[in-house]
């Protein structure tokens, strides 16, 4: 009766999926007064509601996660913040270069200048009632060495840090994500291995907040089935990429090997493509429904080297199914190589964000 009972509720809080639509405002109406059951289907519950209020979303990339905010050739504004609200997007994710505003010495201590900077921009989105994720990217020292002593410590001060300055705040609105694409050395086993220290860390600041954790391997979807969370915590989203097929969506990137090699390549949809997708798709919620676990698409996106019309459809298309097997999105990225809006003109590029909403 319990299982029958849960079943409802998760449909219930999924019921804006069954035509492929996000509501771009009141995700927060469903709260924790209505749960009831053990306090673990109310964790579960959190979590699911959590990522429906993720539900469309922006990546703005290259800004936070640059070693400064500017290098990589974009600073954040609040008119595209603005923007991002005003399109119907439900929440921005904030890739976020911690590590290089953080002392590798002890108390490992976070610049408060660069907190107070990420605090504004937080409030930019709060403003406009979009939800924030916000994650360490580019940790290069902990996925090279993982085992080194140092980096664990800063890895554990960054989120206790931040868990004390945020604790219990914008609760329904705030998510952390623990740590962008695990890989390198930090493999499959050496994550599974400290996810349940850095979750001490964070619950011991906070116990009331939706955490994301990514998939190892880069995140990559079909790796989903070596992930392994602690069974007792139930208040998590689970996220994986998806830039599939990675020759067309990364034809001519800079940081990858011989991508130059695909220019030219396209995506026109057909069946095949189109079933590509949905097989992928289908994987992903079988093992979300057979773990309890919700799930997000924490990136994808097409190069804008790719064929523009080519880059519509397919980000129409693998758009759709996120939203067809209830998962929420978020695009990679607003303004630089897979770009959806023009930084300097102030528009969003032919074809965005209508790609993004159905009529």
């Amino acid at each position: 009766m319990f299982l029958f009972g849960f079943l409802i509720l998760f449909m219930q809080v999924f019921s804006t999926c069954s035509d492929n639509k996000f509501e771009r405002k009141g995700s927060d109406d469903v709260t924790d007064d209505h749960v009831a059951g053990t306090d673990d289907s109310a964790d579960t519950l959190k979590a699911i509601r959590r990522n429906r209020a993720i539900g469309k979303g922006m990546n703005i990339g290259n800004a936070l996660e640059a070693p400064e905010e500017g290098a990589w050739g974009l600073v954040v504004k609040e008119s595209y913040i603005e923007a991002i609200a005003e399109a119907g997007f439900n929440s921005v994710r904030f890739p976020i270069c911690w590590s290089a505003h953080t002392e590798f010495t002890p108390p490992y201590t976070i610049d408060p200048g660069f907190i107070a900077r990420v605090d504004e921009i937080l409030g930019w989105c709060f403003d406009r009632d979009l939800a924030v994720v916000i994650t360490i990217h580019h940790f290069n020292e902990l996925y090279n060495e993982p085992m080194d002593e140092t980096y664990r410590q800063v890895f554990f001060s960054i989120w206790d840090q931040l868990s004390k300055h945020y604790s219990e705040k914008y609760p329904e609105k705030l998510i952390f994500e623990l740590l962008n694409e695990p890989h390198n050395n930090l493999t499959a086993g050496m994550w599974n291995e400290l996810l349940p220290e850095i979750l001490e860390v964070v619950r011991a600041a906070d116990t009331i907040r939706t955490l994301i954790i990514d998939v190892p391997d880069w995140a990559y979807h079909e790796s989903i089935g070596k992930l392994e969370i602690p069974e007792e915590e139930k208040n998590v989203i689970v996220s994986v990429r998806y830039y599939i097929p990675y020759d067309f969506t990364h034809q001519g990137a800079h940081w990858v090997e011989n991508s130059d090699e695909w220019m030219g390549l396209t995506w026109t949809g057909t069946s095949q493509e189109k079933q590509s997708v949905i097989t992928h798709m289908e994987a992903i919620a079988d093992w979300a429904e057979t773990h309890n676990r919700p799930v997000t698409i924490g990136e994808y996106g097409a190069i804008i080297n790719a064929a523009h019309e080519h880059r519509v459809r397919w980000t129409e298309f693998v758009r759709s199914q996120f939203e067809a097997f209830g998962f929420s999105w978020s695009y990679f990225d607003f303004g630089m190589l897979f770009r959806a809006y023009d930084i300097e003109n102030n528009a969003w590029l032919e074809g965005f964000p209508d790609v993004f909403f159905d009529e």
